[in-house]
């Protein structure tokens, strides 16, 4: 039976990865030291859309790689960003799991996070989307061979997968420690180990035969006891390694203090990066909505000449409907020649020019209407004129015949 459960256990994460909706922030770390945030936000309602945006504007701001996602079972984005190990050693990518201990034969990694209410926030998800009870599932896999403790109530140990379902209303701590080994690294290590005591034995052989065997003994005993030094050297080291990797030590939480001091440093920076273009986009904004006021003004202007001239009869119907209608069409141009208008500035803008469009559209249609008026009247006039000719034309027939 126990071969089954492997395939059944992928089948079923499959399956709940087809049908997933809700909130997800899975943290993975790999092999080489570097981490990849990776924050999943799918739902299947549309009052959730906008607050998706938004999310995913949020998260390509902060370099996050943007991906559409529609599983069939709701829709909404992948936000996945990924810091090399160097960067790593400095920050976390997603300021709960840290790098404690970065060494040559072992890594360690450190959670002690307590899961609150204002948590969404603090860790820059975005906005909360309960399901089932849940405000987020945080999720962190480490590589195989790996070992950790923690309190996931969901360890997938084959996996090396640790969940954590959290919800706003209850508080809820999250502990891990785990130690990546670098096995290629220690290998090598006891290779060359193994490789001095070859030589030692080597060198002893070398050391017991042939002549002089007492001034040979004396001066190859200084090399072997230089050799001897290597690998109790790298023994020593490994031991060191070994206990700052597996155990939580005042550095341990030196470490952590000092990333946390980074990632708020990173935190106030990307906030001041994102102040100062917000400021630049409304400074271009402004300077945008005074061009297009200033335009809107001379059109304005253009407006009133036009309808001036049109009154005082110094322009035809068919030339002020003509004009008014090039005064509407630089009118709708204006906001499309302006890229730099916030949404709010668009839409100001936007009703200034209705109200141009709509005086030239009326201006025009009482022109086209008295056009239409002089066009009946004269019609009416030709009709009338016709009619006389005729009964003129007639009255004299009458009297040639008399």
């Amino acid at each position: 039976m126990k071969s089954y459960i492997k395939p059944a256990m992928t089948a079923v994460l499959v399956l709940m990865f087809m049908l997933l909706t809700g909130f997800r922030a899975q943290t993975i770390i790999h092999d080489d030291g570097s981490e990849t945030q990776d924050v999943l936000k799918v739902s299947d309602s549309a009052r959730d859309k906008s607050a998706l945006e938004s999310d995913a504007d949020e998260f390509q701001k902060r370099n996050y790689t943007i991906m559409d996602y529609d599983n069939g079972n709701g829709k909404g984005f992948r936000a996945m960003k990924t810091l090399t190990s160097e960067a790593a050693n400095k920050r976390s990518v997603d300021r709960i799991v840290h790098k404690t201990f970065d060494g040559i034969i072992c890594t360690m990694y450190y959670i002690d996070y307590t899961y609150t209410d204002g948590s969404i926030d603090y860790l820059r998800l975005g906005k909360a989307m309960p399901e089932d009870g849940v405000d987020l599932e945080y999720i962190v896999s480490f590589p195989s061979g790996t070992d950790v403790q923690s309190n996931s109530p969901s360890p997938d140990e084959q996996g090396k997968t640790y969940m954590w379902r959290l919800s706003d209303n209850k508080s809820e701590n999250i502990r891990l420690q785990a130690t990546v080994w670098h096995k290629l690294t220690i290998y090598a290590f006891l290779f060359l180990i193994v490789l001095i005591v070859f030589l030692l034995l080597w060198l002893w052989s070398i050391a017991e035969s042939g002549p002089a065997i007492g001034i040979r003994q004396k001066r190859l005993r200084r090399y072997e006891v230089l050799l001897l030094f290597i690998p109790l050297f790298i023994l020593a080291y490994m031991a060191y390694e070994y206990y700052e990797g597996t155990h939580i030590t005042p550095g341990t939480l030196t470490k952590i203090s000092e990333q946390q001091q980074e990632e708020q440093r990173e935190r106030d920076d990307e906030e001041k990066r994102a102040k100062d273009l917000e400021e630049k986009k409304q400074k271009d904004s402004n300077e945008a909505v005074a061009r297009i006021r200033a335009k809107a003004t001379d059109l304005t202007d253009a407006l009133k000449t036009l309808a001036r001239d049109y009154a005082g009869g110094k322009i035809s119907g068919s030339e002020a409907k003509s004009q008014a209608a090039s005064v509407a069409a630089r009118a709708k141009d204006l906001v499309g020649n302006e890229s730099a208008l916030t949404e709010a500035d668009k839409e100001v803008v936007s009703q200034l020019v209705d109200t141009i469009v709509s005086e030239a559209n009326a201006l025009a249609a009482k022109a086209e209407e008295a056009e239409a008026k002089a066009k009946k009247a004269e019609e009416n006039n030709r009709q009338s004129n016709s009619k006389n000719r005729k009964g003129d034309t007639q009255q004299n027939k009458t009297k040639n015949n008399r």
